[in-house]
């Protein structure tokens, strides 16, 4: 279950790198916008799928709280791209961590 959630974070990682460089590139629309967008609709496709089959074979209440995940990862991915990162944004990322750690402590996953 733990791949399949993170295999969702990473898809989703990498439609937030695509979707940021696109929207970052000035240059006017070129058909490899077109392109990038189309594999980004594709990545969030399969991550459809993805959950999908996640949800259909683990409860909702294990695998759902694991995309969490993504937001220590966005903060470090908005880090990379020179995006000031303050006490605020550590702080709420821990805040989030520690509610992933009770939520699966509690679930028994952990």
């Amino acid at each position: 279950m733990v791949a399949l959630v993170l295999a969702t974070v990473l898809i989703q990682i990498a439609v937030a790198v695509l979707l940021k460089e696109l929207a970052d590139a000035h240059h006017g629309w070129q058909p490899w916008f077109l392109l990038i967008l189309a594999v980004a609709v594709g990545l969030n496709g399969l991550r459809f799928v993805i959950w999908g089959y996640t949800h259909r074979h683990y409860p909702l209440s294990h695998s759902y709280p694991l995309t969490a995940l993504f937001f220590p990862c966005i903060l470090l991915l908005s880090s990379w791209y020179g995006e000031p990162i303050g006490w605020q944004k550590i702080a709420g990322v821990a805040v989030i961590m520690l509610g992933l750690g009770l939520m699966t402590w509690e679930s028994g996953d952990a």
